[in-house]
């Protein structure tokens, strides 16, 4: 029980890693562009 729950729990955890590094990057992404647009 405690093996599938640590897997669970790790799947878990990389899901919400990939999740926020998507949004991060989008988030950057938009930053540099609106920061081009403005000093541009």
């Amino acid at each position: 029980m405690s093996n599938g729950s640590s897997g669970q729990t790790g799947r878990l955890w990389i899901s919400w890693l990939l999740v926020g590094a998507l949004l991060g990057y989008g988030v950057v992404q938009t930053v540099l562009t609106a920061a081009n647009l403005f000093t541009g």
